[in-house]
């Protein structure tokens, strides 16, 4: 699949994703810069997917699959520049990492 299917699809699928609620709030901090904590993302990562590669969308030009064990790593240097999320091959699961340091996360209902 080509970076802009990758894109709308995951823009698509996102609408039926039922976000996990923690403390009343779905959005939770990890970080940014230097207070990115790489192991909370890490574990967030090996709970929620059980893939060995998901998706990796930032926009309709730069979207592919990458290796879940390396995600957290790519995510450090990509959060500075914009928000993105991870995604499961058929886009049941997605975690949304937001710039300024949060992020949420969740599956289909």
């Amino acid at each position: 699949m080509d970076a802009k299917n990758i894109f709308i699809a995951c823009n698509r699928y996102s609408k039926h994703i039922k976000w996990v609620m923690l403390k009343g709030n779905e959005w939770n901090y990890i970080g940014v810069g230097d207070n990115y904590n790489e192991r909370i993302v890490n574990n967030l990562i090996e709970q929620h997917f059980s893939d060995s590669e998901i998706y990796l969308v930032i926009d309709r030009h730069n979207s592919f699959l990458t290796q879940t064990q390396a995600a957290a790593q790519s995510i450090r240097e990509l959060l500075n520049k914009g928000g993105l999320t991870i995604s499961n091959k058929d886009f049941t699961k997605m975690i949304v990492f937001n710039r300024i340091g949060v992020v949420k996360y969740g599956a289909s209902a």
